[in-house]
């Protein structure tokens, strides 16, 4: 604004000097005398100086309007700070589509961002009847090869007549241009289709700040964490790895000793501070077992740029099996690291109660329990408790219920689930 102010005031001095010819401004004052029901102005210097300024301003304004024409309206809670930033920029492609679902409900798809790492449609969902958060709305986008699911979220207004969502899809294939924002209604036992075409100006895309192999891996229990590539855009960066490949899951599976990962908990930090995690998932196929966790655009001014391993949750199978005298009081076992404590065992009207405590973040799964050779499922858990420990997180005590009772005992635990605090850190160097 102080540059544009600038401007103006360097322009209205150029004006302050124009000479106005004498025969102009003779022919202006017969023709405005002619006018008696109007008030005159006669200072004609003043007058030609204030209409070029009007149209100088006008001119700004139009620019002015022309680029907050090409922002996203009423997304300011929805977005993030980057989004916030490329949307000032006037980034992405508008669209300004709707389809109006028979009930009265209507999709606006306002405008679509592209980069290297995610397509990313922002929509409107309008309910004239105030219920915009019990509609049964699936979206998803659909090219000419294929078709991208979304993961995203969204912020209702107070009227719950509309809600804005941030929609993220993966970035379309290359040589897909046209596209159909696909969506079905569901309502009671009836679902409606519609569709939102739209073609996508490639010309806009934004590409990628950062993209490079990082082959970084992290031992832990049992297992490794390799980190493969790590690719920052405009608008997210992304960071992908494997737990497995598909010859070590082949390998599990036949031993017996397969690992199934449940969380795992990255940190990304670039010059000195946290960048915000946004989403992140797992998958297993033929690749084995990959992972991708992505955060919020890196710093422009990068220097350094470091990966955290936090955590790591999975379920592991152990198929362990524990002896038990009815007399046992707190006994202790460790597996696989983990610690946990059968508190005691006692019967109660003709059924087997046992009682165990663990971390809270150590889950038991297909337990049984051994009575004289007999296998016996469990019934059901009960009596569950936590204790807060002031330097080792939350333990968890809780009973187990088994129907019958028996002279002799074994616990029998097929699979486990645990988290593992990590704090391993590599450094990434910049290329």
């Amino acid at each position: 604004m102080s540059e544009i102010e600038q401007m103006l005031n360097n322009r209205k001095q150029e004006l302050d000097q124009i000479e106005v010819p004498e025969e102009m401004e003779a022919r202006l004052s017969d023709a405005l005398t002619k006018r008696a029901d109007k008030k005159i102005n006669r200072s004609w210097k003043k007058l030609i100086a204030v209409a070029c300024l009007t149209v100088l301003l006008a001119g700004y304004n139009f620019d002015a309007l022309a680029f907050y024409g090409k922002k996203l309206i009423g997304y300011d809670q929805v977005l993030n700070g980057t989004l916030k930033q490329l949307n000032e920029l006037g980034k992405g492609q508008l669209i300004g589509k709707t389809h109006t679902f028979k009930n009265g409900t209507s999709v606006i798809l306002d405008g679509v961002m592209l980069d290297d790492n995610q397509l990313l449609a922002f929509y409107t969902a309008k309910d004239p009847k105030g219920k915009v958060d019990d509609i049964g709305l699936r979206v998803s986008l659909k090219g000419f090869l294929k078709e991208y699911f979304m993961s995203g979220h969204g912020v209702m207004n107070d009227e719950k007549t509309e809600i804005k969502w941030v929609a993220s899809f993966e970035p379309p294939l290359f040589l897909e241009k046209t596209f159909d924002l696909q969506m079905v209604l569901n309502e009671g036992n009836k679902s409606e289709t519609g569709q939102i075409t739209f073609k996508l100006d490639r010309s806009k895309a934004m590409g990628y700040t950062l993209k490079q192999s990082l082959n970084k891996t992290i031992e832990i229990d049992g297992s490794s964490i390799h980190f493969d590539t790590i690719s920052a855009s405009p608008t997210s960066t992304a960071v992908n790895g494997s737990i497995q490949n598909i010859v070590e899951l082949a390998k599990d599976q036949l031993t017996g000793e397969r690992i199934r990962p449940g969380a795992l908990k990255l940190r990304l930090i670039a010059n000195g501070k946290e960048v915000a995690s946004q989403s992140g998932g797992m998958s297993t196929d033929l690749k084995g077992i990959t992972f991708h966790q992505e955060f919020d655009a890196l710093p422009s001014d990068l220097t350094s740029l470091n990966i955290k391993l936090e955590s790591f949750a999975a379920d592991h199978d152990i198929n362990q099996e524990i002896n038990l005298q009815k007399t046992l009081h707190d006994l202790e076992v460790d597996i696989e690291g983990q610690s946990i404590v059968i508190n005691k065992l006692h019967e109660s009207n003709g059924d087997t109660y046992i009682t165990i405590t663990t971390k809270d973040t150590t889950v038991l799964k297909r337990v049984h329990l051994i009575m004289d050779q007999n296998r016996v499922d469990l019934e059901e858990t009960i009596n569950n408790s936590y204790n807060k420990l002031v330097n080792d997180g939350v333990m968890h005590t809780r009973t187990l219920h088994f129907k019958g009772t028996g002279e002799t005992y074994r616990l029998d635990l097929e699979r486990m689930t645990y988290k593992k605090v990590y704090n391993k850190t590599i450094n990434i160097t910049l290329k």
